[in-house]
């Protein structure tokens, strides 16, 4: 497991270069993950994060000899995502639960 963490930081930093991630709160810095054990989330908010994605993978699975398993990945959209496209032909599923809080499909913003 220490191992896979070690590699799994690089691939982060990586993420959080080249991805515009969502930002939580007024003035907080921006998110492009969540990482718990050997779960990974990703947030990509613009359809040119789905092509940096895909080479953010493609990199770390050529150094690392990891790949994603595409059977146990999963895309929830949220807000006005468009699901007509699929992303790395991961099947898209309503609501995702990371960390003990749900996403929804629907955004409600609070005035």
């Amino acid at each position: 497991m220490f191992l896979y963490a070690v590699c799994l930081n690089h691939l982060l930093h990586l993420l959080d270069e080249k991805l515009t991630g969502i930002r939580i709160g007024r003035g907080s810095a921006k998110t492009v993950a969540v990482v718990y054990e050997d779960d990974v989330t990703v947030f990509l908010t613009t359809p040119s994060d789905e092509r940096s994605l895909q080479e953010s993978l493609h990199a770390y699975e050529v150094a690392t000899g990891a790949r994603l398993n595409l059977h146990k990945s999963r895309a929830s959209p949220v807000g006005g995502w468009d699901t007509s496209r699929q992303i790395l032909d991961i099947r898209y599923h309503n609501g995702k639960n990371i960390l003990g809080i749900t996403l929804q499909p629907k955004i409600n913003i609070a005035s």
